[in-house]
């Protein structure tokens, strides 16, 4: 289980946002691949 603190701890982060002309061309995700040792400092906030 997560710190129940976590989000006090822990800023929020976000993947960064793909550019707009590329994600037109590819109808991919927006959002750029998120490491996983940030997924699991976001996933105990």
């Amino acid at each position: 289980m997560g710190d129940p603190r976590g989000f006090i701890k822990h800023d929020r982060l976000l993947p960064d946002r793909r550019a707009v002309p590329v994600r037109l061309r590819d109808w991919k995700e927006v959002y750029e691949p998120f490491a996983e040792d940030h997924l699991r400092t976001q996933a105990s906030r």
